[in-house]
């Protein structure tokens, strides 16, 4: 059996801009960071999400093969939509799975609105 660690993330836009990327937190992070790398050799899987917020926020979970490189070209791999003020939540009976081939690999999520407004976003993320 493989040993697992579950951690939440969290995020927060800044309320300023209508584009951006989350600074992301946890209890196992020390610190605040724009990106999650995953180990070599590992998993993650994002199991939920939950997008509250004061107005319409698209939020976009992407994922690099490089972060280490200059300029690391990300993907997008999902999309979540919060169309007005409120709050939606998303399990996936299915997780989306993200691979660490070689320990370069990382994943971050950033935002856009079509006006600036204070909207948060919680994962939560198995590493296996």
């Amino acid at each position: 059996m493989a040993e697992t660690e579950l951690m939440v993330i969290r995020g927060a836009t800044d309320g300023t801009n209508t584009t951006g990327t989350f600074s992301l937190l946890s209890d196992l992070i020390y610190g605040n960071v724009t990106f999650v790398r995953i180990p070599k050799g590992m998993k993650a899987k994002i199991w939920w999400k939950t997008l509250s917020g004061e107005g319409e926020t698209l939020v976009s979970l992407q994922y690099t093969h490089d972060v280490t490189a200059s300029s690391p070209t990300y993907i997008d791999i999902e999309k979540v939509k919060l169309n007005s003020m409120g709050e939606l939540s998303l399990e996936k009976r299915r997780p989306v799975v993200l691979h660490g081939f070689n320990g370069k690999e990382a994943f971050r999520l950033t935002w856009v609105q079509p006006n600036a407004k204070l909207a948060y976003i919680e994962i939560g993320v198995e590493f296996e």
